[in-house]
């Protein structure tokens, strides 16, 4: 699984907390690095590679929005999880936009955060329920905004209440046989080396189809595949 950490929050006391949650939660983690800013984290993914980092939203120095993405990109791929205190739609969705594959909220009790970040030696994306829930409620709105539009309606107020910057989706775009398995497989939870072993090919092939599958869908993020994975109907 992950071997190496990044924790990246600014406040002394919610740093060693998350250090802490983080090793009973994963305790085969051989290491955890922690920074207080944007700028101590560029330093360090700048001289090691993290399998794992645990990120802050907000930051002295700026949001996370661009280091997540960065990580994000790196091949392998970083799991990224945001543990912040904000749960509205402004901070959750350009956060997996970025690329975040889970966010879990840090007023929750400890027990509760170590629960959700346990789920990730599961290959199982760590999300608090109110946003898993704020998640599927703008899915929702997304399939109800498409089925106004294609009866010439125009979206209440109530349906536009979504991000605009969060893409709409787009039924004409079309897979290939081996791009939908791959999605199918992300939108379950696997990683690129478990679909590379159900797939009998590379890790370095599933990485193609997995870009591939970013672009054509105009998403960036796991969590985004898991929502398109289960709107074209590839996890029933």
């Amino acid at each position: 699984m992950y071997d190496s950490a990044l924790i990246v929050e600014d406040l002394d006391e919610p740093r060693l907390w998350l250090v802490e949650v983080l090793r009973r939660a994963l305790p085969d983690l051989r290491r955890i690095d922690a920074a207080a800013d944007l700028a101590q984290a560029e330093a360090l993914v700048n001289q090691r590679h993290y399998g794992l980092a645990v990120v802050d939203w907000s930051l002295p120095d700026g949001t996370a929005q661009a280091l997540i993405a960065r990580l994000a990109r790196v091949i392998p791929p970083t799991l990224v999880v945001v543990a912040t205190i904000h749960d509205d739609d402004n901070h959750v969705f350009p956060a997996l936009q970025a690329g975040a594959s889970g966010y879990v909220l840090k007023s929750q009790p400890r027990a509760v955060v170590e629960a959700q970040l346990r789920r990730i030696a599961q290959g199982e994306p760590p999300l608090s329920p109110s946003i898993a829930l704020r998640v599927l409620a703008h899915f929702r709105r997304s399939l109800d905004e498409t089925a106004a539009g294609a009866q010439g309606a125009t979206p209440s107020s109530a349906q536009r209440c979504g991000p605009a910057s969060t893409p709409q989706a787009d039924d004409s775009v079309r897979l290939t046989g081996r791009e939908e398995d791959v999605l199918r497989m992300m939108g379950k939870g696997h990683k690129a080396a478990e679909i590379g072993r159900l797939l009998a090919i590379s890790v370095n092939t599933v990485n193609g189809y997995v870009r591939e599958v970013y672009r054509k869908l105009g998403i960036s993020s796991r969590a985004e595949a898991a929502i398109e994975a289960t709107r074209r109907g590839l996890l029933r």
